[in-house]
């Protein structure tokens, strides 16, 4: 690697905005000691969204301490966040990873570029789409009152048992199929749709996190198709939680 000079080029996203560049000059709270935002030319795929960035703390020396303070980790995360969703309104917005860094601006300019027909593709499946993200949790069961006495026997305790054990067996499938015909019927109003990782544990009643791919002329069918599943779950004991529009972070893998 060649002698990097006192700044280092941050990337944070590509915007295709045909016959106009975008306004970067009211950008929202940037990366801790990043430059200003400015524009780099990419041709017909649009233009880079940069800032001069310290490499005193950016280069890789100094990063690879930094990444374990958590706190500042965290707040370059979100201002990263909030640059691309500034972005929004163009025509497609590819977001990049966090700490997407190179030593100048012709390196950043070259080693997009190099990703090629990866990113045509990625910017065709995302113009004119966003993403919207959709949660479903179970709900926790209302607890059924105390018997006001024990069951007279062994029997009719273990009978009572398996009896609850058989409720919240066939409430937690009925609420599995629910879900899944959720995703099914939301996926149908988008472009595309794709699971999230979800956290394991039994102590999670998280039943499903997606992510759908949305074109501008589907918005208002796929919220009030969402409105609607709301609706429907509620009554099965189930919560829908519904977040966006966002940059489209699940759909930018070529």
């Amino acid at each position: 690697m060649s002698r990097m000079g006192s700044t280092v080029t941050y990337v944070c996203c590509l915007v295709d905005a045909p016959g106009r560049p975008p306004d970067v000059s009211n950008m929202p709270a940037r990366l801790p000691g990043l430059g200003k935002s400015r524009l780099l030319p990419l041709g017909r795929r649009g233009w880079l969204v940069v800032a001069d960035a310290p490499t005193a703390r950016y280069g890789e020396a100094a990063l690879e301490v930094r990444l374990q303070n958590m706190a500042w980790l965290s707040r370059c995360a979100l201002a990263h966040q909030a640059v691309v969703a500034h972005c929004l309104s163009a025509a497609a917005v590819v977001p990049m990873k966090l700490f997407t860094i190179f030593e100048d601006d012709d390196r950043a300019l070259a080693g997009i570029a190099r990703r090629g027909k990866a990113l045509d593709r990625i910017i065709r499946r995302v113009r004119n789409r966003v993403e919207w993200g959709v949660r479903i949790r179970g709900v926790p069961a209302a607890r059924p009152p105390r018997p006001q006495a024990r069951p007279a026997t062994g029997t009719g305790y273990l009978t009572a048992r398996k009896r609850a054990r058989d409720t919240a067996r066939q409430r937690r499938s009925r609420s599995r199929s629910e879900v899944e015909g959720a995703f099914r019927l939301l996926a149908r109003v988008a472009a595309e749709a794709r699971h999230r990782e979800m956290p394991g544990g039994r102590e999670s009643r998280l039943l499903m996190d997606a992510a759908f791919l949305v074109g501008a002329a589907d918005a208002s069918r796929f919220r009030a198709a969402v409105r609607k599943l709301s609706r429907t779950l509620e009554r099965g004991a189930c919560s829908v939680e519904v977040t966006g529009p966002w940059p489209p972070y699940n759909f930018i893998e070529s």
